[in-house]
């Protein structure tokens, strides 16, 4: 199995994963021939080597209508110098300039709008993305309240249903097109949350241009090109500060970063700016398979994607190592996944409270539980618990250990686990339906079946019969239901 570690030590945005994976290989010229078929107009992709602390990355900015970043950047200097002199010649006067259409605020700081967001806007206000600076320009004319309140439509906010139906209209493989719709839809659960909404009627701003859309669709494509088939990515970096963004100033991180990263480790820094942003978030909370250090892995290729800022402390980059997973994982049809299992040693809680402890820890979010006995020192029988859960669970599980039993200390081991994919069945049995799980492999010719219990002992207790019965009841449905007979 193929796996992608993003190794987010400064952070990441959409137009640094983009950036990382055209430089780990995958090709720029296929890539703009893929997304021609999304019913847009006007943009373009380029893609130039540069230097972040001295080191070698690449770095991707995306034109509309042929204009750059660069020009960008000149029509927004243009534009902060008429308005400071337009603003000096008429003092405290308020002076309202028609400027057709334009239905939302910004505040501006002397123009300045550490935006942190890595999308490119279709209106002409520089955004710095998370500390990643991209600087766009205005488009369109402009009236101006002298007190700095702009009224400005996003032309570029998008909806949930217009960006799916612009998704789905394309010739994009449907890998491609479910993974860019599962990050879309990753964002706009959590905006839908912080805004009392629902996803479907959220309006994208931030994330809604040219360029969002073009980095989440072209990360999706790359992936797929490049045989990724799991990304894990390393613990977080927590900056601070704040950023302006279409609901006015915000802490960093953003709010719907944070929504949508609960659960994920986050690390401390000094760094002030956003280096984290809201597209960043959307990539590993939809795709991302599990954080930590990086998977055990023979390596094949390295993709460096830059920022646009240079950060006083590191090099403005992320990091994406590929490679084959392991020997194991060259068996077709496993399902690899980094999990986490946690141990401790218990010699004096009272038997009666397991099957409790049991219930709690799967609430918690436990995939498996498990005891085995054990001698501690000075010959004390005890018991072994162990604990099996999704890294994202960890907090949660291992408060649970700590509050439901009597142990001092809990260990915590990260674990790959090979499985076998599965699916769950109802099967019609003279008892009632039974759910079945099956679980499968047919390049080693394995399938395997096995009756939920709790409907085993339900069906058990209505017929007045045995479990044992009713559980060859139900494995002889299943069976001839998958063979026809």
């Amino acid at each position: 199995m193929k796996i992608a570690y993003f190794d987010c030590f400064s952070g990441i945005a959409g137009d640094m994963a983009l950036a990382a994976l055209l430089d780990a290989g995958a090709p720029l010229e296929e890539l703009k021939a893929a997304l021609g078929s999304l019913p847009i107009e006007g943009w373009d992709i380029e893609s130039e080597a540069v230097l972040r602390s001295g080191i070698h990355a690449q770095s991707v900015s995306i034109s509309l209508h042929g204009q750059t970043d660069d020009e960008e950047l000149e029509a927004v200097t243009a534009h902060k110098a008429a308005h400071a002199q337009h603003h000096h010649e008429h003092g405290d006067d308020d002076h309202h300039h028609g400027d057709e259409g334009h239905d939302h605020s910004h505040s501006h700081d002397d123009h300045n709008h550490d935006h942190a967001h890595d999308d490119h806007h279709g209106h002409s206000h520089p955004h710095a993305h998370d500390g990643h600076s991209h600087d766009h320009p205005h488009d369109h004319p402009h009236d101006h309240h002298h007190e700095h309140s702009h009224d400005h439509p996003h032309h570029h906010g998008r909806s949930m249903r217009e960006i799916r139906e612009i998704i789905e209209a394309s010739e994009l493989s449907e890998r491609v097109k479910r993974d860019a719709l599962a990050i879309f839809e990753k964002i706009a659960v959590a905006e839908a949350f912080l805004h009392h909404s629902t996803p479907d009627d959220v309006h994208f701003h931030e994330i809604g241009g040219i360029d969002s859309l073009l980095d989440i669709v072209g990360v999706a494509w790359c992936l797929e090109w490049l045989g990724i088939d799991a990304i894990y990515a390393s613990a977080l970096p927590m900056s601070g500060g704040f950023v302006d963004c279409a609901h006015g100033r915000m802490p960093v991180p953003a709010p719907a970063t944070l929504e949508m990263l609960k659960g994920v480790p986050w690390t401390p820094t000094d760094v002030r700016g956003e280096l984290v942003t809201p597209t960043g978030a959307g990539i590993l909370a939809a795709l991302c398979q599990g954080y930590g250090t990086a998977p055990a892995m023979t390596l094949e290729s390295i993709g460096l994607g830059a920022g646009k800022k240079q950060l006083p402390d590191r090099p403005n980059i992320l990091r994406v190592s590929i490679g084959e997973s392991s020997a194991e994982s060259a068996i077709e049809g496993l399902e690899w996944k980094t999990l986490s299992q946690f141990e401790a040693n218990v010699d004096d809680l009272n038997p009666q409270v397991w099957e409790l402890v049991f219930e709690r820890l799967f609430e918690a979010g436990a995939l498996d539980v498990w005891l085995v006995p054990i001698h501690m020192k000075k010959g004390r029988p005890a018991l072994l618990l162990g604990v099996l859960c999704e890294q994202s669970q960890e907090n949660n599980v291992l408060k649970t250990i700590l509050r439901e039993t009597t142990t001092l200390g809990v260990r915590r081991n990260r674990v790959e686990r090979a499985a076998l994919s599965r699916e769950m069945v109802n099967v019609e049995t003279i008892f009632g339906s039974i759910r079945v799980k099956i679980a499968l492999n047919p390049a080693l010719n394995l399938w395997r079946a096995q009756p939920e219990w709790e409907d085993v002992k339900s069906a058990a207790k209505r017929a007045g019969v045995s479990a044992r019965e009713v559980h060859e009841v139900a494995l002889r449905a299943v069976s001839a239901s998958q063979t026809g007979n």
